[in-house]
């Protein structure tokens, strides 16, 4: 079982949100996340899926960082799970907070830029490939693709969102559980 919620830059689940990217996207390629200039972060989203069972408890399984390109787009950028935990939904999970978060703040466009092998895991979402395939440092060849965001009519309380968490009339702050903070 697993939690997702808010990474606070600083805290040690940010750390976590670091080791996790360096593990997935730095080592592979000879390099480290500690080579990059992360200050942008100040200013993003950033959360963390953790493990909640009783033997591994707030152990980073997956991230995503969602940043603020203009009023209305939202981009989402470094999600990544474990490599051993692929195929389990972590990444399903992550993108439905990331597009949950995104309605929750006004967002009218989500963008990202995927890599060629990950352009089917998109696609399943409602992304849609804009432009061309080009190099991106760090993660190779890499086609953008957008994707509209629709905010569902206001529910009832009782309602929740597809994650099953109540997030009526509920605006989230950096310091306290995502949208989708529940357990899977």
């Amino acid at each position: 079982m697993y939690m997702v919620k808010y990474a606070k830059r600083g805290s040690e689940d940010y750390d976590q949100t670091l080791q996790i990217r360096n593990e997935v996207f730095f080592k592979p390629i000879g390099r480290d996340i500690s080579e990059t200039d992360l200050s942008c972060e100040d200013g993003q989203i950033i959360i963390g899926a953790f493990e909640t069972n009783s033997i591994y408890t707030n152990l980073i399984i997956g991230t995503a960082v969602i940043s603020c390109v203009d009023e209305t787009t939202f981009k989402v950028e470094w999600l990544c799970a474990d490599p051993i935990l692929r195929k389990k939904g972590i990444g399903t999970s992550l993108m439905q907070c990331v597009e949950k978060i995104a309605a929750d703040r006004g967002a009218k466009k989500l963008c990202l830029d995927a890599t060629v092998e990950t352009v089917d895991f998109f696609q399943r979402f409602g992304y849609m490939q804009k432009g061309q395939i080009f190099e991106k440092e760090v993660f190779g060849n890499c086609l953008e693709m957008v994707k509209p965001v629709f905010r569902l009519p206001v529910r009832q309380k009782t309602d929740s969102c597809s994650c099953g968490h109540d997030h009526h009339g509920h605006h989230h702050h950096h310091d306290e559980n995502c949208g989708c903070g529940h357990e899977h």
